[in-house]
């Protein structure tokens, strides 16, 4: 398959994926030692929603589209919005939305450490224009295999930070890299902060990875799961869901509440769920 994720961009999956990814971003950052942040599948960093992929698709109407004018009472939903907001006023379009590598950008300090990773060659050069027009501090591109990263990378001399794991899912063994990516890269940094995105489809595709993460010995493993419509829907995408291994204190609570309010938003018809849940305590 030939990825874009300007087919995808700003649709539910990446609404569900930033509300967590800048509440735990926001945790680490309250302490003043620096810390490093590992994408390992950053994408092209923004998309364009009036693009001819955007269109095609119109994801983000359903997801961004729905979410961004709302008043929400979860801190966490608010401090979303308003950076979504900000970047699209630097951006200077509202037509615009930003991956991981800008949301993220946004609130890291000069201090941090940015390493984005990007293998498909176009998306990466898009991701280095893009980049370029922001201040370029203490950040490393690379257009190589986000999984090698995690032996590259790991473990920081930071020894502080996160790393987010969103592969696209072209590969039918996607998920057995993706445990078998998490499980190399905490024996060599156990007690980093791990973010892994994953698709909520039929088929049950998911339950052998949930599985394998029970037997492979590691712990503090936190589910956090919101689906649009019934998980068994033979439609594609349902929902997604965001595994994080060793999580800020009281993640689970809040994002229970933030995903809880976000799902009326985005599932209206009531078909929807959210699940929080420890895979491994």
């Amino acid at each position: 398959m030939n990825y874009r994720h300007a087919f995808h961009a700003g649709n539910v999956a990446d609404v569900h994926k930033h509300v967590i990814l800048l509440a735990v971003l926001d945790y680490l950052l309250q302490k003043p030692k620096p810390i490093l942040y590992l994408d390992t599948h950053a994408g092209r960093g923004e998309y364009d929603l009036r693009s001819a992929e955007a269109e095609r698709s119109n994801e983000w109407q359903y997801g961004i589209g729905r979410v961004l004018n709302v008043q929400f009472n979860s801190p966490a939903l608010r401090r979303y919005q308003h950076i979504v907001r900000e970047l699209q006023s630097q951006l200077r379009s509202t037509h615009v939305y930003p991956g991981s590598p800008l949301i993220a950008h946004s609130v890291l300090r000069d201090m941090d450490r940015r390493v984005l990773v990007e293998a498909h060659a176009e998306e990466c050069v898009a991701l280095r224009k893009c980049m370029r027009q922001q201040h370029e501090l203490n950040l490393t591109i690379n257009d190589g295999d986000g999984y090698h990263a995690l032996r590259a990378y790991l473990p920081p001399k930071e020894k502080r930070g996160m790393v987010l794991i969103d592969p696209p899912f072209e590969a039918s063994d996607e998920f057995i890299q993706l445990q078998q990516g998490l499980k190399t890269a905490a024996e060599r940094w156990p007690t980093g902060v791990y973010c892994l995105w994953y698709p909520l489809k039929a088929g049950g595709l998911v339950n052998p990875f949930y599985a394998a993460l029970k037997q492979s010995g590691l712990t503090k493993l936190l589910l956090l799961e919101l689906w649009v419509r019934p998980i068994d829907t033979p439609l594609g995408l349902n929902g997604s869901g965001l595994l994080i291994m060793n999580p800020p204190w009281q993640l689970d609570v809040h994002m229970r509440t933030a995903l809880n309010e976000l799902l009326p938003t985005l599932a209206p018809e009531g078909q929807g769920g959210v699940r929080v849940q420890w895979l491994v305590s």
